[in-house]
């Protein structure tokens, strides 16, 4: 039955089964293999996606089977369902007539060529004509497909048909097709055939591709010497010779830099040979040669200052503070990180001065690095014993001042209102309460600041008529730190006035994306990829598109909310706008943002799923909302460090013994109703164990419930505010701010949005 290539191609028309095709594939996306087996169970598949559908299914999921896949991989490329997949069936592939190659079916016949060559079904020529079937086009696939191509040649010593098979691809698809290593070979293949010329040049534009692997500079060491002869790298150019530097050893690269003194004075042609020199330096402590080079090469230097702020972290690493300071003076750069290396370097010299400014300085342009957030408050309050001592009022002001309105600063504003009140800075002290929101709009310390100062806070009345200006909303806020049951004055009311600066114009922009990806071939092809959860693949595609039209990092993560929004990603649509938001100082406090934004910021993904396992276990969605943001950020096939997994990241232990206590037998931890079934049960106990309350809750999810009964112990005294700011576990502290902050704003968007 030949028709999986002519039923998918004609079933595009009708418009049901579009989306049933799309809805199969939001399912792969998600790992959702439960409602696949479930919608297999009584339909046959007829179609190319519905295929593919059970061809993921037997890979990934836990009541898959290897053969089925095979057969599945073997009956899509033919075109026909076999039912004995053997070498006789692969063989025909070799001459069967090719169909129209969509995705699905590239992808296919990629995961077939793993399969047939771990079988060894074919000899290494029949596999080179197998993968000579696949069209080639600037496509992750045929990338992959080409350089297999190259490599089996070059095994096979066929070199003129190497040169050949290059010669054949586009020009303008060469770019994005030839890898490193096919570079590589095609360099090796003209030498060979007598192209000295040719192979020097294909080379050392092969050193020059960023990212390149050392493995593959070392290979074209190694024959450039078998060739050109021994030593003969070392007689290049500077320009050149830096380029090799990842292939010479640390002896002969001590040699070199004694018999090449003109290294470090020559004006360099390549970034990445600059690169490879400037960070050999640093790391052999060379650093009056290092300096030498950097004023060599001002238009290097001048190009990507995070660069430089590498080069410091690196002697910084080193204990050679004093070097990383005079680097960093010498040549400066608009880099945050600049800052942050300038004020590590200080605190480790002792100078508590320089270390306090640029600290600051760096938190003025990074605000969201919370490790360092905290080293501000330890530098402004000593904590040692009951009584908290703090710097001078104007060091807190300098700070403030600094840093930008946003939700990570509420700490800070946090310890301000706590020094002005504990220094009898009484007038000062009702000042700033009624403008604290400001300073933090959205921050988890709104409420802590109204709760632990609510008797100061209601000396004065609740302003009346919030809307009438900026000053008049943010004293409101203030006065109510945003509790809906508190703002009645706001709910449902326009708040235009007062969102941030250019995110109206962000909401409007990303809601353009959509368009703009279909219309693009290579982007929507990156869609499609991402569309079945090939992640890598389509990332590959976007990554190439920004730097081959020189897009910024803003317009990637647009690129990416769109094609998040295009395929039902919540991952890539939350985790992009946050980092837009991030990029243009915008508080994510859904008060205050327009529901363009807000609504990719607190999705509620999975929702059927959520409502019914959160009612199941008696507690809110929002609970479970706000834990899932933190834990995966809607990304359902999410891994920590700690092999914590899924979208409610669950250890594997911790998964068996839950999945054993509730008679689940076959299951994957990747799968969102497992996840969110295993995850939303131990949250529900955590809960129930914690007066219900999600603050102590959050604690027990990140550190364990054991760690929260020692702390507790060792450190409550009866104020949890207290108590959080003086946990000793960072992880948890942080954890519990996130968290918290998160059911906040799933309470606002349902309360003051309806969503």
């Amino acid at each position: 039955m030949r028709h999986f290539w002519l039923a998918s191609r004609i079933l595009l028309f009708f418009t049901t089964s579009l989306l049933a095709e799309t809805d199969l594939q939001y399912l792969i996306k998600s790992h959702q293999w439960g409602e696949i087996e479930s919608h297999f169970r009584n339909t046959t598949p007829s179609r190319e996606s519905e295929v593919y559908t059970l061809i993921e299914f037997h890979e990934k999921s836990p009541n898959g089977d290897k053969e089925k896949r095979f057969r599945y991989l073997l009956s899509l490329i033919r075109g026909v369902f076999v039912t004995d997949a053997n070498e006789e069936e692969v063989r025909k592939i070799l001459t069967q007539t090719m169909p129209f190659q969509t995705t699905l079916f590239k992808l296919s016949y990629w995961k077939l060529y793993n399969e047939i060559t771990a079988k060894n079904f074919l000899t290494p020529m029949e596999r080179i004509q197998f993968l000579n079937r696949l069209n080639m086009e600037e496509d992750p696939i045929c990338r992959k497909v080409l350089d297999e191509q190259i490599r089996l040649l070059a095994s096979n010593n066929q070199w003129k048909e190497i040169i050949e098979k290059v010669q054949s691809i586009q020009d303008s698809h060469k770019r994005y097709l030839l890898t490193g290593d096919s570079l590589y070979r095609y360099g090796k293949a003209k030498l060979i055939l007598g192209d000295e010329k040719g192979a020097t040049e294909e080379w050392l534009g092969c050193l020059q591709k960023e990212g390149l692997l050392d493995q593959t500079v070392q290979m074209i060491a190694s024959d450039w010497s078998k060739y050109k002869g021994s030593g003969s790298i070392l007689q290049l150019s500077p320009s050149e010779l830096t380029l090799f530097l990842p292939a010479i050893n640390s002896n002969d690269k001590e040699a070199l830099f004694r018999s090449r003194p003109e290294l470090f004075s020559s004006r360099l042609n390549y970034y990445e040979g600059f690169k490879h020199l400037t960070s050999v330096l640093t790391k052999v402590g060379k650093t009056n040669e290092l300096f030498r080079v950097l004023r060599a090469n001002k238009s290097f230097v001048d190009m990507d200052s995070s660069w430089i702020v590498s080069l410091a972290d690196t002697l910084y690493q080193q204990n050679k503070f004093q070097q990383a300071i005079e680097l960093l003076k010498t040549f400066p750069g608009k880099d945050a990180g600049y800052y942050r290396v300038l004020a590590a370097s200080y605190d480790r010299l002792g100078d508590k001065e320089l270390y306090f400014e640029n600290l600051i300085l760096y938190l003025g342009k990074y605000p969201f690095n919370l490790f360092y957030q905290d080293r501000l408050i330890e530098y402004l309050v000593d904590r040692n014993g009951e009584k908290s001592h703090y710097a001078p009022l104007a060091k807190f002001e300098r700070a403030l001042a600094e840093i930008p309105n946003l939700p990570v600063k509420g700490r800070l504003v946090y310890w301000y209102l706590r020094s002005l009140k504990e220094n009898g800075e009484t007038e000062r002290f009702k000042k700033e309460l009624k403008r604290y929101y400001a300073l933090c709009p959205g921050s988890y310390y709104t409420r802590v600041i109204r709760e632990e100062f609510l008797s100061t806070i209601k000396e004065s009345n609740k302003p009346e008529n919030p809307t009438y200006n900026k000053e008049y909303l943010f004293e409101y806020l203030s006065y109510t730190a945003g509790i809906p049951e508190e703002s009645g004055a706001l709910i449902g009311r326009n708040l235009g006035f007062v969102y941030p600066k250019d995110s109206y114009e962000l909401g409007n922009k990303l809601g353009g994306m959509s368009s703009r990806i279909q219309g693009h071939k290579l982007l929507n092809l990156a869609k499609e990829y991402f569309r079945v959860g090939e992640d890598s693949l389509g990332l590959h595609l976007v990554n190439f598109h920004v730097k081959r039209e020189n897009l910024s990092e803003d317009e990637k993560d647009e690129i990416l909310v769109g094609i998040g929004d295009l395929t039902r990603n919540t991952y890539y649509s939350a985790f992009h706008t946050r980092s837009l938001l991030k990029r243009y100082l915008i508080p994510d406090d859904p008060i205050l943002l327009p529901t363009s934004l807000s609504v990719r910021m607190y999705p509620r993904p999975h929702q059927n799923l959520v409502s019914k396992y959160a009612s199941e276990n008696g507690i809110s969605e929002d609970n479970v909302y706000a834990l899932m943001r933190q834990e995966s950020f809607f990304k359902e096939t999410a891994t920590s460090r700690s092999n914590a997994r899924g979208l409610m990241q669950i250890m594997p232990a911790t998964g068996r013994e839950l999945a054993h206590r509730m008679g689940i037998v076959s299951y994957s931890l990747y799968e969102p109703e497992t996840s969110i079934r295993l995850g939303t049960k131990f949250l529900a106990y955590l809960l129930k164990s914690n007066g219900n309350e999600l603050k102590w809750a959050s604690i027990a999810y990140n550190g364990g419930p054991g760690n929260l009964r020692k702390w507790k112990k060792s450190v409550y005294s009866g104020d949890f505010n207290h108590f959080l700011e003086d946990l000793p576990y960072k992880e948890s502290r942080d954890y519990c701010r996130i968290v918290v902050s998160n059911y906040y704003a799933y309470d606002i968007m349902k309360k003051y949005h309806k969503l």
